[in-house]
């Protein structure tokens, strides 16, 4: 199958109307635009993006909405941490798309090495000599969650920054190839190259409840994390479609479903959303099961039950407003291959001269 560069515009892009991720409710907190503030902050502060266009083009992505959506439990006193993660997350998603494979892999290494060292470390302040920006402001990032979470919960949040962060050697060889990914595996490279897995993470430190670390592991809990996050990412690959098209981007979920099923794109985007209602589905009957597993559960907390129905909130929050965001952020609306930085040594250091 040739992969297409461009998209019919008559494409319907949206879920029809009687779509069950209407009936999730939108969520706003009071904070959206102390969080746009602080996200251009942070770029400004460690020098992140590349020029004035680029600041602007950050602005327009509006994350702070995003955060504002997502978050339902945000607290007044957690929405800087929150802001510079969204940022360090979105500027190396940028980085990572215009690069090889060998290169995402050499800067993969990097990260992950110093996300090691903070992990032995992370109540300490990090140096910020010979360290590259992206890599301090993330030091700096991971100082000020860390302080507040349990090492359960560092733990979780550590292993799924190291897949995020590995997801995307496995994208540039796509790239590279022109290879479109099959659906068998698909899913999970998704989940991880979102970067969804650590943002569904940040639930708990936004609300400031942690979920009980057995219940992680519950057979429900976990059901429902896999299919938000894949409601989340396949609706963003529908969203996506053109921006990723032009830019040569073909780890795609409607590219992948119209290459195994041999269908046109109008028919791969309607089974996306079908598979998206189907998700949605689970989830709420994971839902309903965890309730009744939590009600006999003795020993389980208040704190405990409020932080479970908080992290199911978000969840909710999530599957809704990422709809919501990408319908009024730049990111989707306008086809811009503009960077928000083209600096290669922004997520590794220079090799000394």
């Amino acid at each position: 199958m040739t992969t297409p560069r461009t998209v019919p515009l008559d494409l319907r892009l949206l879920p029809g109307p009687d779509h069950v991720l209407y009936r999730l409710p939108p969520r706003m907190s009071p904070h959206r635009e102390e969080l746009e503030r602080l996200i251009l902050d942070w770029a400004d502060r460690y020098g992140l993006v590349d020029s004035p266009r680029a600041r602007q083009r950050l602005a327009d992505t509006h994350l702070g909405e995003l955060i504002a959506r997502c978050y339902p439990h945000l607290r007044a006193e957690r929405l800087e941490p929150l802001a510079g993660w969204f940022t360090w997350a979105f500027v190396i998603d940028d980085l990572y798309d215009g690069c090889a494979s060998a290169e995402a892999a050499g800067h993969t290494r990097a990260t992950l090495r110093m996300l090691a060292a903070l992990s032995l470390r992370s109540g300490e302040p990090s140096p910020a000599r010979d360290v590259p920006p992206l890599a301090v402001e993330l030091a700096e990032v991971w100082r000020r969650l860390a302080g507040r979470q349990s090492l359960q919960w560092q733990l979780r949040f550590i292993t799924h920054m190291g897949q995020f962060l590995d997801a995307f050697h496995y994208e540039a060889a796509n790239r590279e190839h022109r290879h479109v990914p099959a659906l068998s595996g698909y899913t999970q490279l998704r989940r991880a190259s979102g970067g969804i897995t650590p943002s569904l993470d940040l639930l708990e430190y936004a609300a400031g409840l942690e979920v009980p670390a057995l219940f992680h592991e519950s057979e429900q809990l976990r059901t429902m994390v896999n299919k938000a996050a894949d409601v989340v990412v396949w609706v963003n690959d529908v969203l996506s479609l053109r921006k990723e098209l032009v830019v040569g981007e073909v780890t795609n979920g409607v590219l992948a479903v119209s290459r195994e099923l041999r269908c046109g794109m109008q028919d791969a985007i309607d089974h996306v959303y079908r598979k998206v209602a189907r998700d949605i589905d689970a989830f709420l009957h994971a839902e309903e099961s965890l309730t009744t597993l939590c009600r006999g559960w003795h020993g389980l907390r208040e704190s405990d039950r409020a932080a479970i129905g908080a992290f199911t909130d978000g969840m909710k929050a999530w599957m809704r407003g990422n709809l919501e965001w990408a319908l009024n952020s730049r990111r989707y609306l306008e086809v811009d291959t503009l960077r928000l930085t083209g600096t290669p040594a922004l997520p590794a250091p220079q090799a000394p001269a």
